[in-house]
């Protein structure tokens, strides 16, 4: 989805997509469809990851450049860190978090091929399980069809509520 929003979002030619699968394999120093061990995986790996994502982004934003920071944000405090990032330079934030059935997350990991992405079915499974905790941004029906999501997700970024 965020691959379809950002051409339209601030100024030409778009807003930025950064993307954590991106990024973990850049830190690995790895081609982005080469599969990473479990180790690229660790919490201090996706530390590492959420940290490259949020410094890119902080370098691109003091440029002038619109930003969307492309990542699971499973913990509050990845949460809270992409909106402080923006609070502190004054720029707009809007956190999606888009819900789909297992079922549907399953199948489309399943259905990816030629991308950075590692995620495949026990991925997902796993992030399911673990508690997200509370969530404060604004939650998307992501289960249909993707174009109909991205008109979702633009129209709140435009200010309008969520269907």
């Amino acid at each position: 989805m965020a691959r379809r929003l950002a051409p339209g979002l601030g100024a030409a030619p778009g807003a930025v997509h950064l993307r954590s699968d991106l990024e973990r394999k850049r830190l690995a120093g790895v081609d982005p469809l080469t599969r990473l061990p479990s180790s690229a995986y660790t919490p201090q790996a996706t530390a590492a990851v959420y940290d490259r994502l949020l410094k890119r982004g902080e370098t691109l934003l003091k440029a002038g450049q619109s930003v969307i920071l492309d990542a699971t944000y499973m913990t509050g405090a990845d949460r809270a860190a992409a909106k402080a990032l923006a609070d502190r330079l004054g720029v707009p934030f809007t956190g999606l978090w888009l819900d789909a059935p297992q079922e549907t997350l399953e199948a489309r990991v399943s259905a990816r091929q030629g991308d950075a992405s590692d995620a495949d079915a026990r991925v997902v499974a796993r992030q399911l399980s673990n508690d997200p905790g509370p969530i404060d941004w604004t939650r998307l029906q992501a289960g249909g069809a993707m174009d109909r999501l991205a008109q979702t997700a633009r129209a709140v970024l435009d200010g309008a509520p969520p269907d």
